[in-house]
């Protein structure tokens, strides 16, 4: 049994990181776009971008990293983790959702 939980743990591990280079990936083509063009809408499109891709895996590698330092980080993983990773979510399409329709910001997308 221990073979499969590695097998399975190895195969999460792969996705999880294939998953994060596709998003560095997107967020830096967004700033590439944004440098070229001068493009403040590309600038928000790829922060926007950063947060609902990056940021939560940079939040769980970093509670995962603290998580022998903290008393009850069990708690805390349940309860403030996914709270926290929902408000990057939320952060990150509010700035995409900006990106595409502010009428203060000049050009397109």
């Amino acid at each position: 049994m221990l073979g499969r939980e590695a097998a399975l743990y190895l195969v999460l591990l792969a996705s999880t990181l294939l998953a994060l280079a596709l998003g560095l990936t997107i967020v830096f083509q967004a700033y590439r776009g944004y440098r070229r063009n001068d493009s403040t809408r590309m600038l928000y499109l790829a922060a926007g971008l950063a947060f609902v891709t990056i940021a939560p895996f940079g939040l769980s590698l970093g509670f995962a990293l603290l998580t022998p330092f903290v008393p009850d980080a069990a708690g805390l993983r349940v309860s403030v983790l996914p709270l926290v990773r929902r408000l990057f979510e939320i952060t990150g399409l509010s700035l995409i959702l900006y990106s595409l329709y502010s009428p203060r910001l000049g050009g397109s997308v």
